[in-house]
């Protein structure tokens, strides 16, 4: 195995495994006490990628009458479970629970997270929350089973910023993104230390569930967000750290059509971040 790195040890390499483990958890009670409190902007500024239509055409009735698409309103997914994403964390599906319950209506849509009258795209009492299960498929990725979405829905004709309603109706580049703070979590470790019995135990529970694990040469640690918030926006932004989002559309894109092969009819209503592989990284992101 070569050299290892760290997304919280960002000028350290680790020659061992073991090495990497003694330093976590000689470090975790302040990774954790930090992970709690902070808030969590889930993108990346100065990249970019080309933002996706999803053509439900090819969903059956009854998963189209499930996601009771309108074509007077926008339906965005700023968020989606089970990809190990560059905090080195994955989503698990029910995250967004309480936020389902206690956020309808009061949530903006902005861009790049700047709270301000100018970077406004909706206002909050026009942003309806809501989750969904639906094939990675749907969402031009190659990955395998389905995935939570955490989806805004708002009417078109309330999209204040002009520039942003032309980017939804022409697909060009943009993703999105969820400010977020995390309530519970788990640290998952791949270590057969009998003192880190329980950490290994996280890590068995919760390996298989990430969908995008084969882009990785090797994943020694994460941790699994069981829930979180979020808080007060969702916006759009040039890169996020969990590419897998998109603008689900009754309508397809003409620009770039999509294999939106179905692997499941299993979709969710309302609960009211590859298709070529990638050099495998080393740890869950540098």
């Amino acid at each position: 195995m070569s050299v290892l790195k760290s997304h919280y040890f960002p000028d350290k390499e680790f020659a061992t495994k073991e090495e990497l483990f003694k330093e976590l958890k000689a470090n975790l009670p302040l990774i954790l006490e930090q992970k709690k409190a902070k808030t969590y902007y889930s993108a990346k500024k100065g990249q970019s990628i080309k933002y996706r239509f999803l053509d439900t055409s090819k969903l059956d009735v009854e998963q189209q009458k499930a996601l009771n698409l309108d074509d007077n309103y926008y339906y965005v997914v700023f968020n989606t479970t089970k990809i190990l994403d560059s905090h080195e964390d994955v989503h698990q599906n029910g995250i967004w629970k309480k936020t389902i319950q206690e956020k309808q209506f009061k949530n903006y849509v902005l861009l790049d997270h700047e709270l301000e009258v100018l970077t406004t795209v909706v206002r909050k009492e026009y942003v309806e929350i809501f989750t969904a299960i639906i094939p990675f498929s749907l969402l031009g990725k190659s990955y395998q089973g389905n995935t939570e979405a955490l989806i805004y829905k708002f009417p078109k004709d309330k999209v204040q910023i002009q520039i942003v309603k032309d980017w939804l109706d022409s697909g060009d580049e943009l993703q999105g993104s969820v400010r977020m703070k995390y309530i519970k979590f788990v640290f998952c470790l791949d270590s057969n230390d009998p003192d880190d019995a329980e950490f290994k135990a996280n890590y068995l529970k919760y390996i298989d569930t990430i969908a995008n694990k084969d882009d990785f040469e090797y994943i020694p640690y994460f941790f699994a967000v069981l829930e979180a918030s979020n808080e007060t926006e969702c916006s759009f932004v040039v890169k996020g750290s969990n590419e897998v989002t998109s603008q689900i559309t009754s309508k397809q894109n003409k620009q770039e059509p999509l294999d939106n092969t179905l692997e499941t009819k299993e979709i969710e209503p309302l609960d009211n971040t590859q298709n070529q592989k990638v050099e495998k990284r080393k740890l869950s992101v540098i």
